[in-house]
């Protein structure tokens, strides 16, 4: 069975929100807390406690800045989720410092990988917004301390639920307008526009006036999501409710949903294709790689012919919904093509992990995958080639070994 999640955000989605909603879902607060001070980060401390919105019970997660970090130059509230996504006017953090700040922790690899990937969204989309480069964004929200804590517990807590699949329901952005440091700005923000188009999210209001979708939360929601869609086929386990700050009328929200299906891997992707006939080999070969780096889930080129008889290659990229925008950009940038075809298509993928597998003479990494009873073992090549380096067996035995030690002769 595989895990499921599904965040629904009926009522919008923010940073405090979201680790709310993993807290009630069942990550330890204390877990959380420990893990947060692996980060050299200060000025701040935690709350959580159980509180009722219109009628539903959840977790409220909150952040309290020590007085030496606060600004008299503030707009409404305290916090800044479902309100002005820039209103904390601390010292502004760059990108890079940001990422040098994540990188050196002493978090887990995967948490410190997923916290920088949704703080990249955040500054691709301001860059994009303001017209400067990403090294020349400098952050009001994602740079306050209490945001950084949101989007690193976030990763956190996802760390902590290990789902195999999320699934996010369409945002209902909210409506009318935000006051900032900018001035007075349309719901969703430009730059939370910006994330959730770049991820293919689906996007409605329901008429609530005020924003619902925070910056933070569009670009949390972007990064965890393998699909944007309705509530999948599943057996519920738990649901976890975080609640927000603000009251719009309705219970402000958001809603987890942790449960399991039987569909391991039967997911929506998309694939990109263009015909080239006049590319080098060099360039061919360094635009694989770059859109491999970027996150394609596979790319690749088949030998073809075109009108004339023409040799030529097809390229072909293979993305979950989320990466198109990014991927089709590369692919105009880098290559010869004036345009590229897209479509739909529908996969299954075996479930799959990283194992360590000891033997008399040192350790080996092996690829295991798994579907409805069918199982198989890949051994990495990079870690059985140092192995054999190392003791001078051959390749083959070391395989050997490592088939013989999982059972699988």
């Amino acid at each position: 069975m595989n895990k499921i999640l599904y965040i629904d955000c009926a009522s919008g989605i923010s940073g405090d929100m979201t680790i709310g909603a993993f807290l009630d879902l069942g990550v330890d607060p204390e877990y959380l807390k420990k893990e947060l001070s692996k980060v050299h980060l200060h000025g701040y401390g935690i709350e959580v406690c159980q509180k009722n919105a219109k009628g539903i019970s959840g977790t409220d997660f909150d952040v309290i800045l020590h007085p030496h970090n606060h600004s008299e130059d503030v707009c409404d509230q305290h916090r800044h989720s479902h309100d002005d996504p820039y209103h904390h006017h601390h010292d502004h953090s760059n990108w890079g410092q940001i990422k040098e700040l994540i990188e050196q922790s002493h978090l887990k690899e995967p948490v410190k990988d997923l916290a920088v990937r949704i703080f990249q969204r955040v500054a691709e989309a301001e860059a994009k917004v303001h017209g400067v480069a990403i090294e020349e964004v400098h952050f009001h929200e994602v740079g306050a301390v209490d945001s950084i804590v949101d989007i690193v517990g976030a990763a956190i807590c996802f760390d902590a639920i290990k789902p195999g699949r999320v699934i996010v329901s369409p945002l209902n952005t909210g409506s009318g307008t935000v006051r900032c440091q900018h001035g007075i700005l349309p719901v969703p923000a430009p730059a939370t526009a910006e994330i959730l188009a770049g991820a293919g999210a689906m996007i409605y209001s329901s008429g609530v006036m005020g924003e619902l979708v925070t910056p933070t939360g569009a670009a949390i929601a972007a990064e965890l999501a393998n699909e944007f869609g309705p509530l999948p086929a599943m057996q519920i386990e738990k649901t976890g409710y975080g609640t927000g700050k603000k009251d719009f009328g309705i219970p402000n929200v958001l809603r987890m949903i942790l449960g399991s299906g039987d569909s391991f891997g039967q997911e929506e992707v998309m694939v990109l294709e263009a015909n080239i006939d006049d590319m080098s080999g060099e360039v061919a070969g360094y635009t694989l790689d770059r859109l491999l780096s970027q996150g394609a889930l596979d790319a690749f080129y088949t030998p073809i012919y075109m009108k004339k008889s023409r040799p030529a290659v097809k390229l072909s990229v293979i993305c979950h919904c989320k990466q198109v925008q990014k991927l089709e950009r590369i692919i105009l940038a880098e290559t010869t093509t004036i345009g590229l075809r897209k479509y739909a298509v529908s996969r299954t993928v075996m479930k799959r992990e990283t194992l360590t597998v000891k033997l008399p003479y040192g350790e080996a990494v092996v690829k295991v995958s798994e579907y409805e009873g069918i199982k198989k073992a890949s051994p990495e090549y990079e870690s059985v080639k140092e192995l054999a380096q190392k003791t001078g067996y051959s390749l083959i035995s070391i395989y050997k070994d490592i088939y013989g030690s999982m059972g699988l002769r």
